[in-house]
């Protein structure tokens, strides 16, 4: 089921995603807001960590690349964490 979100956006803003429907990537205003949600939900999913996940860093042992890597790779679904860590994000 999906629920209904009221909002604000800036005039700019609206003249953006009006122009991607009227172009044909999308099909509504509402495909569109939402789209570009999944999309930068899914880039970033460190925002869905939480506060366990901080005090369980603090204890872990260093690790080395390899090893932190393999870590990334589970937690971020792939993502690289040399990636993340370059854009300021983990």
């Amino acid at each position: 089921m999906e629920e209904v979100i009221t909002s604000r956006f800036s005039e700019e803003l609206v003249k953006k995603v009006d122009q991607a429907v009227s172009r044909g990537y999308f099909k509504s205003r509402s495909e569109a807001l939402r789209v570009i949600i999944e999309e930068y939900l899914k880039e970033h999913p460190e925002l869905f960590l939480g506060d366990k996940v901080q005090a369980l860093l603090e204890k872990a042992p260093a690790l080395g690349d390899e090893d932190l890597e393999r870590v990334g790779a589970k937690l971020f679904k792939g993502t690289s964490v040399v990636k993340l860590v370059a854009e300021g994000r983990a």
